[in-house]
């Protein structure tokens, strides 16, 4: 396999659905959660269930969201991102499914009419009661000046990031486009993402059971390996602008 074989087979499709993960954003400072030091080997996880219930575990995690996401708020897109908006811009993108809540996507280029982003987002705060979403800048600037669990300006309802939590189940609508998306593709790309987390890593089955080429890009060995045509173990700032 040479590089000319990826590039060829990428110029050669027009429905492209690419999934993105966690590495796909380490080149852009944000550290991939999984790895020793990350996010999560710092703070405990906090349910939807605790979220709701218990006010101390509200307030312990939006004290971790507000030291940990303005940080992401000022991450500026890799060449992997802004190599997959050339790739959009071009028309050859039919998906995007990103497992990202960093909105780097479409700073790099994509346009989000065609991102699912499956867990959500670090960039909007929903209320749980009346589901209004805000931009998150204003709700921790409030966080700044003394408020611990911020609540809905308009019903008083819980204010939490527009992600999923664990226990929470993911947007029925987005797994039925995601799923459509792999299936009626022409080329599957699954990059930076180590493919253990369902139901992510279940459209790589999809795309492959319908006789799409899959292409994996990530650092470290997937338990889908032996489905993909292509497997690559570089940088995806370095790869990326070489093949797209």
């Amino acid at each position: 396999m040479s590089l000319e074989n990826v590039k060829e087979l990428i110029q050669e499709s027009n429905k492209i659905t690419i999934l993105t993960g966690a590495g796909m954003s380490t080149e852009s400072g944000i550290s991939d959660f999984r790895s020793p030091g990350g996010v999560w080997s710092k703070y405990k996880t906090v349910t939807i269930q605790e979220f709701i219930s218990d006010r101390e575990k509200r307030i312990y995690y939006w004290k971790y969201k507000s030291e940990t996401i303005p940080s992401m708020l000022k991450a500026k897109p890799n060449h992997a991102h802004l190599a997959i908006g050339k790739l959009d811009q071009q028309g050859k993108l039919f998906w995007l499914l990103t497992q990202n809540i960093d909105g780097l996507h479409e700073k790099g280029g994509v346009d989000k009419k065609r991102i699912i982003r499956l867990h959500g987002t670090n960039r909007e705060t929903i209320c749980l009661s009346c589901n209004r979403v805000i931009d998150i800048k204003p709700v921790l600037e409030r966080i700044d000046i003394g408020e611990v669990e911020p609540k809905c300006e308009k019903c008083g309802g819980l204010l939490k990031p527009n992600t999923v939590s664990f226990g929470q189940g993911l947007n029925p609508e987005h797994l039925v486009i995601a799923e459509k998306a792999s299936r009626e593709c022409d080329l599957f790309m699954a990059l930076g993402t180590s493919l253990q987390v369902f139901p992510a890593n279940s459209f790589v089955d999809v795309a492959y059971s319908n006789g799409k080429p899959v292409i994996i890009v990530n650092r470290d060995p997937t338990p889908y390996d032996d489905l993909a045509k292509y497997r690559l173990s570089e940088s995806l700032a370095k790869i990326l602008p070489m093949i797209i």
